[in-house]
């Protein structure tokens, strides 16, 4: 009765593209490197930090310029939200008084009802349409930022989705638990090599330097 060998892991040098037995090769900066790429590589991380470190050039975007990007995609989305209701509550104001039957705080219920889901159908297809087709949101792109996978790939639909799902639903969404996966993905993206924010991490994206990956 003979036993199955189990297959001996094979892994490819990020700096020579050769493959080696995982033995052969040590992680580095996130990057597995072979013996002879070795000194070199350190020599270069050492020299000039983790961002340098990439295999493919890579400049990723830290926790600062990211949170600039989130503020502009904040103003691009909420200020023609803002003189929506602006235009809108004067008329529903107006309509009430001249209407007895219609009870106040149902139409001002039903109006809010109606404005939040107006506005989350607006951020679901401006974040996915954008990072599907553009790789970037307009914050991003003002920032020079773009949104990759981790092999330089664009997104396709299921990641653009679920980064957005991440961000949006899972860590600023949840009432009283939002604030620790914020500050928890906040403290990722300032101090992982990479710059991964926890939708990163789940993603499996990076957020790079556009001119960096041209």
């Amino acid at each position: 009765m003979s036993q199955e060998v189990p297959a001996q892991t094979v892994l490819a040098c990020s700096q020579c593209g050769r493959t080696f037995a995982h033995s052969d090769v040590v992680q580095i900066a996130g990057n597995w490197v072979c013996a002879d790429c070795k000194p070199g590589f350190l020599s270069r991380v050492m020299a000039s930090g983790a961002a340098a470190a990439s295999p493919l050039g890579w400049h990723y975007g830290g926790f600062w310029i990211r949170l600039g990007a989130r503020i502009i995609d904040g103003f691009v989305l909420g200020v023609p939200l803002m003189i929506l209701a602006a235009l809108l509550i004067p008329n529903l104001l107006r309509t009430n008084r001249s209407d007895a039957s219609n009870p106040a705080f149902a139409a001002f219920a039903a109006f809010g009802l109606t404005f939040f889901l107006i506005y989350f159908l607006a951020v679901i297809c401006y974040e996915v349409l954008l990072l599907k087709y553009r790789g970037a949101t307009l914050g991003k792109m003002a920032c020079g930022l773009r949104v990759v996978r981790s092999n330089g790939s664009g997104l396709g639909w299921g990641v653009s989705v679920g980064r957005f799902v991440m961000w949006n639903l899972v860590t600023g969404g949840i009432p009283y638990l939002n604030f620790i996966l914020m500050l928890t993905s906040g403290i990722m993206a300032g101090t992982d090599s990479e710059k991964r924010a926890l939708h990163d991490r789940v993603c499996d994206t990076r957020v790079v330097y556009k001119q960096s990956i041209a």
